[in-house]
């Protein structure tokens, strides 16, 4: 069926939520962790995390029905596909989806009430939720990376601005990349921490320097050659980002890059769907956030006085990596003031 016709089938399929709650339930549990590669029965699951061995018989043969479990008698264990996707760090990606379960229950309340729900309080305000989004992240961002990298070119870049980078995925991937590159992060206070120590685990702390603060407030450094913002506007509203694209302008040397990767939504904010639909999200969980438009974000970037704008092009065409890249540039008059003295001066008499 096109992706754009409805019927009755495909309504009473998209409204379902069964599936997502049994599996993200499970992965939240750890339960195909705990299963490993042995057969458990339902009151062995009930003695390690409460509960009757009937409710978990209940819940385990619904996994069964899904494929994510085999049964033989009494006994359950992982298939290959829940060994594989859902156990260890490969379940990460899950987890936020049980943290923003309440947020999305909330969905018409909010509509009616005319008032998000995250303006209480930020992401980064509950230290566990947060890292578990952004161990989720750094999941995709590994997978993204490497395929990012070949489809931009720093090889004149020695100084690396990355501003919001999370756990520092893609400041690693690039020093690991360009032996010459030197990167800063800058991320929240509450988040740098463990920026510091995913840079550390990765043998690149004197490459990688991580700077913890609030940088829609703070005083960014300048004197880079490249500026890498991934997935920061779409968090923001529209003042903060007119101001931070003029402030990361400030950053950059003369002819320097800021490498811009998010979502950018056509004109109407329908397409594409998947940004539509996150931009309900972010109603949720952000006092301003929203997906821009392709216009809006060349708006703000002309604005703020980049120019030599790239067309956008696929972050990784991967399945789920949404996102495109723009390349804007810092270009300056001093060059070509500088080459036309020198010529004037070579000029005979």
């Amino acid at each position: 069926m096109p992706a754009k016709q409805w019927n009755l089938q495909r309504l009473l399929s998209e409204s379902s939520y069964w599936r997502s709650c049994v599996i993200i339930s499970a992965a939240h549990l750890d339960l195909f962790d705990w299963l490993g590669e042995r057969e458990k029965t339902p009151s062995a699951l009930a003695a390690q995390f409460g509960g009757s061995g009937a409710a978990w018989e209940i819940f385990l043969d619904a996994l069964c029905a899904m494929g994510l479990l085999r049964k033989r008698g009494q006994r359950y264990a992982n298939t290959r596909a829940s060994a594989r996707y859902l156990r260890g760090g490969a379940k990460t990606f899950l987890l936020p989806g049980y943290d923003a379960w309440s947020a999305w229950g909330g969905l018409a309340f909010a509509l009616s009430e005319g008032r998000r729900p995250g303006i209480q309080k930020p992401f980064f305000s509950d230290r566990r939720k947060a890292e578990r989004l952004l161990r989720g992240l750094d999941l995709h961002a590994q997978e993204i990376a490497p395929i990012l990298i070949r489809n931009l070119s720093l090889s004149r870049c020695r100084k690396l601005l990355d501003v919001g980078g999370g756990l520092g995925t893609y400041s690693i991937a690039f020093c690991r990349f360009y032996p010459r590159l030197q990167a800063t992060l800058v991320e929240h206070p509450a988040i740098s921490p463990l920026a510091r120590r995913a840079v550390r685990d990765a043998g690149l702390a004197k490459r990688v320097r991580v700077i913890g603060m609030d940088f829609s407030r703070g005083t960014l450094p300048r004197g880079f050659d490249a500026v890498f913002l991934s997935n920061v506007l779409h968090a923001r509203g529209v003042d903060e980002n007119r101001s931070l694209l003029r402030r990361l302008y400030g950053c950059l040397n003369p002819n320097g890059q800021l490498i811009l990767r998010d979502i950018f939504m056509n004109r109407d904010r329908t397409e594409p769907e998947w940004g539509a639909l996150f931009s309900v999200l972010l109603l949720l969980h952000t006092p301003q956030g929203r997906c821009y438009t392709l216009d809006e974000i060349l708006r703000w970037l002309r604005q703020a006085g980049f120019s030599d704008i790239s067309r956008p092009f696929p972050s990784s065409s991967l399945p789920f990596d949404p996102d495109a890249i723009l390349v804007a540039r810092k270009f300056t008059k001093l060059k070509g003031t500088a080459r036309r003295q020198k010529s004037k001066a070579e000029s005979p008499a």
